[in-house]
């Protein structure tokens, strides 16, 4: 059975570690918009709040006893 696999002990030649390396430049993409439309706290996030709250209290009070 031949395995083609690195181990710890491989030896790297010259031109792999200049390939390794070898600086990449950036470029940012300055046309991207990522426009997202603010929201508002409703009065359905309030009642997830409050409801959240509620069920974390009672799993509290049950560990408790």
């Amino acid at each position: 059975m031949k395995s083609d696999v690195m181990g710890i002990g491989a030896r790297i030649n010259k031109s792999e570690l200049k390939e390794l390396f070898k600086e990449t430049k950036e470029t940012l993409a300055v046309d991207l918009k990522t426009v997202i439309p603010a929201r508002s706290f409703g009065v359905v996030d309030l009642w997830n709040v409050q409801k959240r709250q509620r069920t974390t209290a009672s799993m509290m009070r049950r560990w408790s006893n």
